[in-house]
C-alpha cells in the first residue's frame, strides 16, 4: 500500500468547506446552548419549584441521551409528525440542546464554587441582588469555569461529526464524499484527523491566552 496525497488535491475545497461547516455549526450551537444553559441554571435554582424540576429534568435527559438519538428525533421524528427540518437546522438544534445542558452543570459547578464571604461581603457594601449575583459570583465563577466551557466547545465541535448521518455537508460527510470518489480511505481520514486535532489545538492554545488576558485580576 502507498500513501498518496495527490488524488486529495482536487478536493481540498469541498475538505475545507465541510471544515467550515463543522466551525460554523460549533460556533452556533455553542452560543444558543450556552444561553439555555445559563437559563436552565437560573430555573434550577430558582424559587420556582416547577421550574426547577423542569429544567433538573432537562438536564438529567440530555446528558443521558447519546447526541444522536437527539439529532435522529428531531430530523427523523418530528418529520413524522408534519414538522420538517433540513439537516443544517436539525443539527443545529441537536447541539444546542445538548450543549445547553451541559453548559448548564458547568455553571452550577463554577457559581457553586464561589466562596459565601463573597456574597456576604457584596450584601454588606449594599449591593442588590442583581449586583451581587454580577460582581460576586458571575464574574469570579466564569474565571473558575472558563476552561471547563473551552473544552466544552472543543468536544461540540468534534460531536459535530455526528451530522453527518443525516447528510449535512461538515467535514465528516465531506471525508466520506472524497472517500467513495478517491477510494483512498487512509489518506483521507488521515488528512480529517490532522485538521480535527488542528482546530482543536487552536481552541485550546486560544483558551490558554484568552484565561491569561481576560482574567488577570
Amino acid at each position: 500500500m502507498s500513501f498518496y496525497l495527490g488524488d486529495l488535491i482536487p478536493y481540498l475545497p469541498v475538505i475545507f468547506q465541510g471544515l467550515w461547516m463543522s466551525v460554523y455549526i460549533s460556533v452556533i450551537s455553542f452560543l444558543v446552548g450556552s444561553v439555555l444553559g445559563l437559563l436552565a441554571y437560573f430555573a434550577k435554582v430558582g424559587t420556582s419549584r416547577v421550574l426547577s424540576r423542569i429544567s433538573g429534568a432537562y438536564i438529567e435527559v440530555v446528558r443521558n441521551v447519546p447526541l444522536l438519538v437527539v439529532l435522529y428525533l428531531i430530523y427523523f421524528g418530528l418529520g413524522q409528525v408534519g414538522i420538517d427540518l433540513d439537516p443544517l437546522w436539525s443539527a443545529l438544534i441537536a447541539l444546542s440542546i445538548n450543549n445547553g445542558a451541559y453548559v448548564a452543570e458547568i455553571l452550577r459547578a463554577g457559581f457553586e464554587s464561589v466562596p459565601g464571604g463573597l456574597r456576604e461581603a457584596a450584601h454588606a457594601l449594599g449591593m442588590s441582588s442583581g449586583q451581587t449575583f454580577r460582581y460576586a459570583v458571575f464574574t469570579p465563577g466564569i474565571r473558575k469555569v472558563f476552561p471547563a466551557l473551552t473544552n466544552q466547545f472543543i468536544l461540540l465541535f468534534l460531536f459535530s461529526s455526528v451530522a453527518s448521518v443525516i447528510a449535512l455537508p461538515e467535514l465528516t460527510e465531506a471525508l466520506m464524499t472524497v472517500n467513495s470518489d478517491t477510494l483512498r480511505t487512509f489518506e483521507v481520514f488521515t488528512v480529517g484527523a490532522l485538521l480535527y486535532y488542528a482546530v482543536s489545538s487552536v481552541l485550546a492554545l486560544g483558551s490558554r491566552i484568552g484565561e491569561k488576558r481576560l482574567f488577570r485580576w
